[in-house]
């Protein structure tokens, strides 16, 4: 079934340049700080300018968040109080999935709304390519007259490929890019990223920290900020983010307490980048904010990292049984084991080989990277209703995937598609969402580019697989992973009620769960006689839906990420 046909169903599913936020010749500062008391911190903005009158976009993204997280979505812990009142004054849609569990395929659907098998980007390791620019929603917005932003985590590019790229976003390669570059980039026009943030020790024997922090000339803006008054500040900062400097060793827990002071840290610095340019853009906007947390390793800084101690962990710790694996496929039990004591375990050391004492630990970690990001949503969010523009600015909230987080004896991500994975939170707040409103159709995040788009008016292209949210009922959502095409490949598709996986190298083999009555996904119902007809159905479905070619083959850049 062709793309074009199946989004023809309705019952389917800067203003002027700025350079940064760091303190240029040039720039007037703003102490925001006393503007918006609740929230304070380092705006590094600049002067107010008028309100603007037409409808913007600010779509804000974390990575690998888990939706019952939120309270939302169920969480009792209220780690989340600024996403909890946008949530209320908004739409939560209780159903989102990503269209892909890994960041890149996820991310270039994000700027695309389209699907991997369209866009190309089917695996991490691959690149967009640079031409997929004209794709990009930024560039429908920048062509629309509109300012275009990302601050944070882009991802469109891999980090460490095996040879250099040329690429911005590549470690190596992001040693040409010259200081003044701030864009343009996939429609774009302004930029402020991060390479690689996440502090996974990847290859000790060259060092103990991550390159993509620098120092200049690798790394990014990030990176700059980092060294920004010389290089031994910026050698001390580095080595503050290490486990070591908390006491720690890198292990299998990739937990500890980031000595780094909360304002230097990559979460606080996306959201200054985001507000000073938001406290400065004269014209109708669309910004991405894209946080890079809670992505392991679990490393807040003061006083996140001290929010939530393992005791308090015991009340959202998963439950898990290791008979509760004997009915799926045996692939299942083996990543619950994870790969600990090789070189790709910090992709996944195995969930079920810690105690609950570390699971516990692993967990307040995490809740503490989700509260730092949530305070600083918070003070995006109150900078928007400082300068009036919260009544003409539609705002997203999602992720690019979730985190397995103890669910099924598994942790991270991987080929698995259970909800704590492919759900992702969406709260979407401005005119058309009513407030208090929850939509239990299932949606997807290829939904969030036609979203804004119809949104500001423009006319959503034919190539764009998505569809506006709120426009017409929903039967179900498509989930692609082509984690290794031809051998380890999955397509899922979810309902109100069901989930089906098909094993795309074995069609005999899969999974089905009636999410009504086994919202945890316990029990496999794939074999089940009496759902006979049920799987039938769905994979007739399934069939008619997914695309069976790729609309573009693009190389495999990077093999490890």
């Amino acid at each position: 079934m062709s793309r074009t046909r199946l989004h023809a169903l309705p019952s389917r599913d800067a203003g002027e340049a700025f350079q940064g936020c760091e303190g240029r010749e040039g720039s007037e500062s703003v102490d925001f700080a006393q503007l918006l008391p609740e929230y304070g911190g380092n705006f590094c903005a600049r002067e107010e300018v008028a309100t603007l009158p037409k409808m913007n976009i600010l779509l804000i993204t974390t990575d690998q968040h888990k939706a019952t997280t939120l309270a939302a979505y169920g969480d009792p812990l209220g780690a989340t109080p600024a996403l909890d009142r946008f949530g209320a004054e908004g739409t939560v849609f209780t159903r989102c999935r990503t269209q892909n569990p890994f960041c890149q395929p996820a991310r270039a659907t994000i700027l695309t709304g389209r699907y991997p098998s369209t866009h190309g980007v089917i695996r991490n390791g691959i690149d967009l390519p640079d031409d997929a620019a004209a794709e990009s929603v930024a560039t429908r917005f920048k062509q629309a007259g509109f300012a275009t932003a990302l601050f944070g985590k882009a991802h469109f590019a891999s980090y460490f490929p095996d040879y250099p790229t040329g690429r911005v976003e590549s470690v190596v390669d992001s040693a040409k890019v010259t200081p003044d570059w701030y864009g343009p980039y996939f429609g774009f026009e302004h930029v402020e990223l991060v390479a690689d943030v996440h502090n996974i020790r990847l290859a000790p024997q060259v060092g103990r920290w991550n390159w993509g922090f620098g120092p200049p000339p690798f790394g990014l803006h990030y990176a700059r900020h980092l060294f920004r008054d010389g290089p031994a500040r910026g050698v001390e900062r580095l080595r503050l983010m290490q486990p070591e400097a908390a006491g720690r060793t890198w292990d299998a827990t990739q937990t500890w307490k980031n000595q780094l002071p909360e304002e230097d840290h990559h979460t606080r610095w996306t959201a200054d980048c985001a507000i000073a340019w938001l406290s400065r853009v004269d014209r109708p906007f669309f910004a991405w904010v894209s946080f890079a947390d809670p992505h392991h390793p679990f490393d807040p800084p003061r006083p996140w990292c001290d929010r939530y101690t393992p005791a308090d962990m015991r009340q959202v710790l998963p439950p898990h049984s290791p008979d509760e694996l004997a009915g799926k496929p045996p692939f299942h039990a083996a990543w619950s084991r994870g790969f600990r004591g090789t070189e790709m375990e910090w992709a996944n050391p195995g969930w079920s080989l810690f105690s609950e004492e570390e699971r516990l630990t692993i967990l307040a970690a995490y809740y503490g990277m989700i509260a730092q990001i949530d305070h600083e949503v918070g003070r995006i969010l109150a900078l928007l209703e400082s300068r009036g523009l919260s009544s003409n600015t539609l705002v997203i909230f999602t992720a690019d995937h979730g985190d397995y987080m103890g669910d099924h004896g598994m942790m991270l991500k991987g080929p698995i598609h259970y909800e704590a994975l492919v759900r992702v939170p969406l709260l979407v707040r401005g005119p058309s969402f009513a407030p208090g409103t929850r939509v239990d159709d299932p949606v997807g995040t290829i939904d969030v580019a036609p979203t804004a788009l119809r949104a500001c008016g423009l006319p959503i292209p034919a190539t764009v697989e998505g569809r506006p949210l709120g426009e017409g009922p929903r039967e179900y959502v498509l989930t692609e992973d082509d984690i290794l095409r031809g051998i380890l490949a999955f397509r899922t598709l979810t309902t109100r009620r069901w989930r089906i996986t098909r094993n795309e190298r074995d069609p005999d083999a899969g999974e089905l769960y009636d999410l009504r009555e086994d919202p945890g996904e316990l029990v496999n119902r794939w074999t089940d006689p009496a759902l006979a007809s049920v799987r039938s159905d769905l994979l007739a479905t399934l069939d008619d839906v997914m695309r069976h070619d790729l609309g573009r083959t693009l190389p495999l850049v990077c093999q490890a990420r």
